[in-house]
């Protein structure tokens, strides 16, 4: 005889598990409703797990060796964890096949979730403090790290902790053996999850608006400079034998630009202000796909009465019949449990792409580098060997942030 499982004997079997002619049977699970869409659910978030961590430790172990950045380290340190979690997963994706608990199955998917917002928050951070002007950023300092701890401290506690506290303690009351039906820890999550992603974007948006518009101004000034340099180097070819001025503003008569290095360094500053104006746009629309599906999510829920009644209804026997009955018994029930379409999934890959491609250039850069060169010397010509060359601030915001712009 196959082992059984209740909830509530002879009323309610665990989670995972469809009621059938009164017995719980650990062998009629959820999945079996849905076995070949299910297997390959979990095939998918396997691969995608396995492919995510293998690129992901690789760029770590490329930012180690490279001298990256500390934000690349602590970003792909996440993006590990975000991987991961995916491979974990595989085994039972929503513990339909009563593999794992919900409460683990669940975490798992909050343990990246988290994470995910863990990197959007360190990127705000980062963000601030390049915007900042360097005189004013030793007072700012600690309003920044206070945000930081606070928005770290407010999304870990709402994925890793608000679903195990009210799962996992049995406490004195009736319900408590069928409070997995009755998740109350999806309208804590699902209406602060939106709140805090909205506020942790938004100012994403606001800050890297700022320094796009930055880096817009600078690519203007080496255009500037540029075509100054280059009708110079006209002149001095034209005529050669032309007496310098000693005006302060001149540039030395050997400041020559080739052709080849002029070249390559306005296709490298070209584009340089517009790649973080797309990373903002990706980061916003993914934002504002994941708020719409939280949003959908709790509502949807609210409109269930606050519980998961179709699972409830295919474990449960005091659940109202679905249909006719089927072999001449009253205890054998129709279950309608339709196999969810994997949105929050699919929003947590396309946010570990959108990270990582964020944050894939390495360069041994620091923050300091950076806001120096923005604020206080946004253009430098340099005479090398004869040649001048203009190095911008563009480039090391570009390159501190590890290809963030």
């Amino acid at each position: 005889m196959a082992d059984q499982c209740f909830l509530v004997p002879g009323k309610t079997c665990c989670y995972g598990i469809v009621m059938k002619m009164s017995r719980c049977d650990v062998t009629n699970t959820y999945a079996d409703l849905h076995r070949d869409e299910y297997t390959a659910y979990a095939i998918v978030c396997g691969v995608v797990g396995i492919a995510a961590l293998v690129g992901c430790v690789h760029k770590l172990y490329s930012v180690h060796r490279c001298k990256g950045s500390p934000i690349q380290k602590q970003v792909y340190t996440l993006l590990i964890v975000a991987s991961v979690t995916f491979i974990a997963r595989a085994v039972d994706p929503m513990s339909y096949d009563f593999i794992y608990p919900p409460v683990v199955s669940g975490l798992i998917s909050d343990v990246c979730t988290a994470s995910l917002y863990s990197v959007l928050i360190l990127s705000v951070a980062f963000w601030a403090r390049i915007v900042i002007r360097p005189t004013d950023l030793e007072s700012a300092e600690i309003p920044i790290r206070a945000s930081t701890a606070l928005g770290l401290f407010l999304t870990w506690f709402v994925f890793a902790c608000v679903r195990p506290l009210y799962l996992l303690p049995t406490w004195d009351d009736d319900a408590a053996p069928e409070r997995i039906y009755r998740s109350w820890h999806i309208l804590i999550q699902y209406s602060m999850a939106p709140v805090l992603l909205f506020l942790i974007s938004t100012l994403a948006v606001i800050f890297g608006i700022r320094i796009h518009r930055r880096l817009k101004s600078i690519r203007e000034m080496h255009e500037r400079s540029a075509a100054i340099a280059s009708l110079r180097e006209h002149a001095l070819k034209a005529n050669p034998t032309v007496v310098r001025s000693e005006s302060a503003d001149e540039l030395p008569p050997r400041v020559l630009f080739t052709s080849s290095s002029s070249s390559m360094e306005d296709r490298f500053v070209l584009t340089r202000d517009s790649r973080i104006l797309k990373v903002l746009v990706l980061m916003a629309i993914l934002s504002a796909v994941v708020i719409v599906a939280q949003i959908y999510v709790l509502v949807d829920f609210v409109e269930r009465g606050c519980m998961l009644q179709r699972e409830y209804n295919c474990s449960s026997l005091q659940a109202p019949s679905q249909g006719k009955p089927t072999g001449g018994s009253v205890g054998d029930r129709v279950c309608e449990l339709p196999f969810p379409f994997p949105m929050l999934p699919l929003t947590q890959i396309l946010g570990i792409v959108v990270m990582y491609w964020s944050f894939r250039k390495t360069r041994p850069l620091t923050k300091e580098a950076v806001t120096e060169e923005i604020f206080l010397n946004p253009t430098n010509i340099q005479v090398d060997h004869g040649a001048a060359r203009t190095t911008s601030a563009l480039s090391l915001v570009s390159s501190a942030s590890g290809r963030f712009v």
